[in-house]
């Protein structure tokens, strides 16, 4: 398939779904998986989507496995469009548990006659925060769940959910692994990379690894046993417990493990310090992309793209903006704030009803979601760009990075000290305490009195040390040297073995083989 197709059926499933023109002979490349990649809308999507093009600047293709484009609920063909020549990608299928198809055909029944579809836990649709697009409304942090035991029956339920999701994330992985054996080409593909979450894909690119001969470079888009706060549905020790056993194996065999921040990459550094030298820290990072031109008016508007998911919670920016209305006596043509994306809702009541509490009902407006192209048009409207606040403190919004492209303020609600926080130290984004409505007003009053003077915020400089390009840098950096150092071994080894004694002779100390370097494939 080229550039620019549409996504098509396909002969065979080991045959790309899209192929951004025919790979040219010889190249070197990389074979990723990762459950997320386009044509997912999904905003984990994004990282190796940008990333592609950076490894093709640097004279490395990509072939990727990733979720079958038929199980996507809204993909977006034009993420395909943007990647670079020689990129290939594969879709494998979700597959359902037998226990599922069993649950399914129960709970169908029980749901026509008790009415009870409200109390079930499904797992959420690829690239959606819930199957109906209807928004999780409750999560709990890990703290709560360490040391806990399972005794009633809904931290019994909590646990089977948290075994289901772990046992359909590893079906996938297991498929995925299979494909990507299919494709895995010998002296052309140099390395493994996997993108979770999911993260079971990392068990699947660590066997491919084991039985090619070539290095797992994993690549953890968000904390694996880390995680900071789970869905109430499946949030039980059995999912951190799960997590635990299976990153202890995976960052023990990895040549490369990259954390997404500063934050992350110290917290795994101290889980495994026999490890810390092999584990880096690789930022999503602005792109230098053209941003859709918008002319300016007279209206302060604030814009938020993305999902209120768990713990992003409004109702601080809402009072502040309250504030700043009353005072200045505003009216919605003149000061307003655009949510796009998954907005409707927040911890079971809708943002609408949470901006008529504070008294500005007429000045929010949420907007369905839709292509990233609809997205990048909204902010790129804004006066202020908002990233509201999140009690994850290792991980960075997204959303951030992708604020930088435009020339308008920033708003982070994070704490100093979080990864949002260290990050736009010295960029010049205003960073509050996500409980702190005297500070965001403060803020709010300061950016609109530019505004009024006639100020404009500017966009961050290309290749700045926060780009995609100065990170997808160091993630490139680190894997050629890594490749180089591998060679060098293995150069060494064959003139050791050139040099042993021939017919007869006996060795000393024989060397050892593990498991892993006799291509045994790891349990």
């Amino acid at each position: 398939m080229r550039k620019n197709s549409p996504v098509l059926p396909r002969d065979s499933v080991s045959e790309p779904f899209f192929e951004a023109t025919a790979p040219s002979a010889g190249t070197r490349r990389l074979l990723l998986i990762s459950y997320h990649f386009p044509p997912s809308s999904a905003a984990g999507a994004l990282r190796w989507q940008k990333f592609a093009i950076h490894a093709a600047e640097r004279e490395w293709g990509l072939d990727v496995v990733t979720l079958d484009a038929k199980d996507l609920t809204r993909p977006d063909t034009g993420r395909l469009a943007e990647l670079p020549a020689g990129t290939r990608v594969f879709g494998v299928r979700e597959p359902s548990l037998l226990l599922d198809r069993f649950e399914n055909v129960a709970w169908f029944t029980l749901k026509r006659l008790l009415g009870l579809a409200k109390y079930r836990t499904a797992r959420p649709a690829p690239g959606l925060p819930s199957p109906s697009g209807a928004l999780p409304v409750d999560s709990r942090h890990r703290d709560e769940l360490l040391g806990q035991r399972v005794r009633s029956p809904e931290e019994l339920a909590r646990a089977f959910h948290s075994w289901r999701f772990h046992a359909q994330d590893r079906n996938w992985a297991l498929r995925a692994a299979k494909l990507a054996r299919l494709i895995f080409q010998p002296g052309i593909h140099r390395a493994i990379v996997t993108c979770g979450p999911p993260h079971m894909v990392h068990m699947g690119g660590r066997r491919i690894a084991a039985g090619s001969r070539v290095p797992h470079i994993i690549d953890m888009r968000d904390p694996w046993s880390l995680v900071e706060r789970l869905p109430a549905g499946a949030a039980s020790p059995v999912a951190l417990r799960l997590a635990e056993r299976h990153e202890r194996t995976a960052v023990r065999r990895a040549a490369l493990v990259v954390a997404n921040t500063e934050p992350a990459r110290r917290a795994l550094q101290e889980r495994y310090p026999e490890h810390a030298a092999k584990i880096i820290a690789v930022m999503n990072g602005y792109d230098e992309e053209q941003v859709p031109a918008v002319a300016g008016g007279v209206r302060f508007s604030l814009a938020y793209a993305g999902t209120i998911y768990l713990d992003r919670n409004p109702t601080v920016l809402f009072r502040a903006a309250a504030r700043l209305i009353r005072e200045f006596r505003l009216a919605p043509h003149e000061f307003g704030i655009d949510l796009k994306g998954s907005v409707r809702s927040f911890n079971g009541m809708t943002v609408a009803s949470i901006a008529e509490a504070e008294g500005i009902g007429l000045f929010v407006h949420t907007h369905a979601p839709g292509p990233r192209t609809e997205a990048l048009e909204l902010l790129a409207s804004a006066t202020m760009l908002i990233s509201l606040p999140q009690d994850s403190d290792m991980a960075i919004p997204s959303k951030i990075f992708e604020y930088m492209q435009f020339p308008a303020w920033i708003l982070a609600f994070a704490t100093p000290e979080s990864a949002t926080g260290l990050a736009l130290r010295g960029s010049g984004a205003d960073v509050v305490a996500p409980d702190d409505v005297d500070a965001t007003y403060a803020v709010l009053r300061k950016r609109f009195l530019q505004f009024r003077d006639g100020e404009q915020a500017s966009p961050a400089e290309p290749g700045g040390p926060l780009s995609r390009r100065a990170q997808s840098c160091i993630l490139f950096d680190e894997l050629e040297r890594h490749l180089a150092r591998s060679a060098g071994k293995t150069k060494s080894a064959e003139r050791a073995s050139a040099e042993l004694p021939r017919s007869g002779a006996t060795l000393e100390h024989p060397p050892v083989r593990d498991a892993a370097g006799s291509g045994a494939q790891p349990v």
